[in-house]
Formats: C-alpha cells, sequence, structure tokens
C-alpha cells in the first residue's frame, strides 16, 4: 500500500488512514457509519448479506444496487427487500422534493414509489431512481393503467376520453407540468417501454421493447 501511494506516513498505518482518505475523497470508496469500506465501481446486492442503511442508499444513488427476486418463505431476504424499498421510497421522496411529481399532494400517507418499468418485468431496473417517480396514490394509478403517460422531455401524454366525469376532472384540474426531479430524471428508455404497455407511443419514437 505504501509503495503504491509514492510515500509513507510516520507508521504504516498512518499510511494507510491516508490512502483510504485519498480513494474517499476520489469517490472510489465509501466509508459506512458503520465502519465498513465498499467499492463504488461495484454492485451491491440487496439481499446476499445485512446491509447498512447508508450502504444501501449510496447504492441507490449510484444506480448500482442489485435487486433479485426472493424466493417465497426466505424471511431473511424478503427482510431485507423491505428495507430496501424503504430506502427507495425516501430517496425517491427526497429527488421530488417531498411531492406528487404532477399536484400539490405532500402527505407521505398519499405518496407512492412508482415505478416506470414494472418490477416483474424489468430486474435490472429495480433499485434505481431513474426508474422512479414520486405520484400521488391517484396519479400512480392513473399512469399505472395508462391513463396518461410522460414524454422523453417530461412533457405529458394524456388519454384521449379517459372516461368517467371525476377522472377527467381530476386530469384537468389537478395535474400540473412534470415537476423536475433534483437530480435523477427518469431514464428514457424506461418511459418509452412504459409508454409502449400502455399503448401512448410517442409518434415516430417509440419501438416494441426487446
Amino acid at each position: 500500500m505504501a509503495s503504491a501511494a509514492g510515500s509513507t506516513g510516520k507508521t504504516p498505518a498512518q499510511t494507510v488512514s491516508r490512502v483510504l482518505q485519498e480513494l474517499r475523497d476520489e469517490g472510489k470508496l465509501f466509508f459506512s457509519s458503520g465502519g465498513v469500506y465498499v467499492l463504488t465501481d461495484q454492485a451491491v446486492d440487496l439481499t446476499r448479506e445485512e446491509l447498512a442503511d447508508d450502504i444501501v442508499e449510496n447504492a441507490i444513488i449510484r444506480d448500482a444496487l442489485l435487486v433479485p427476486d426472493v424466493p417465497v418463505g426466505i424471511e431473511v431476504g424478503a427482510a431485507r427487500l423491505r428495507r430496501g424499498q424503504d430506502a427507495l421510497r425516501r430517496l425517491t421522496l427526497a429527488n421530488y422534493r417531498g411531492r406528487c411529481a404532477l399536484c400539490d399532494t405532500r402527505d407521505p400517507r398519499l405518496l407512492v414509489t412508482s415505478h416506470v418499468a414494472r418490477w416483474a418485468d424489468r430486474s435490472d431496473a429495480r433499485g434505481k431512481l431513474s426508474n422512479t417517480i414520486c405520484f400521488c396514490a391517484l396519479h400512480d394509478r392513473l399512469f399505472e393503467h395508462g391513463y396518461f403517460a410522460v414524454e422523453d422531455d417530461l412533457r405529458l401524454i394524456v388519454r384521449a376520453n379517459a372516461g368517467g366525469v371525476a377522472i377527467q376532472i381530476w386530469l384537468d384540474r389537478c395535474t400540473t407540468e412534470f415537476q423536475r426531479p433534483t437530480s435523477h430524471r427518469p431514464r428514457v428508455e424506461f418511459l418509452r417501454e412504459h409508454r409502449w404497455r400502455v399503448g401512448l407511443p410517442s409518434a415516430g419514437t417509440d419501438t416494441r421493447p426487446d
């Protein structure tokens, strides 16, 4: 370690400590509050081991969290999965400033971590902030069932003659422009996959997903 650094400290421990700090400053290492170092160029498997909350959150922010299927009856894996989902929810709400992306709803009890590409369809998209949008419960259901979709540039495509006076009033009066997130915007490939799935393709841009 000392030879790789090109210089030494007064003790080997000081040298190692300095090199570790340099790697942290360069973003190559993440130091957990639990005293664990994690390489930031590697994915983190949510279910493989017990991870501190800040390690899970760091992996989500880096789009590096792996969320495999957990077999039914595996309680440890299911508990770890729930912790990961809780972390994803916290970060999604923070990414949208604690409000629905399309209305002024701020009550956390009414806010949902809405997946653009569905959980069952895209295991590689699970745990990614670029695949989640903070919606209120109603906008989440309307999005899921194709009453509206989101363009690549985050403009809305609203289904004509959505059906039902209450839904039409909500879409007309309670839906604003898409509020851009603080950091992770929805990834274009996920938005296009959603538009294709619900039958609201954008002219000339959307193709059937492979």
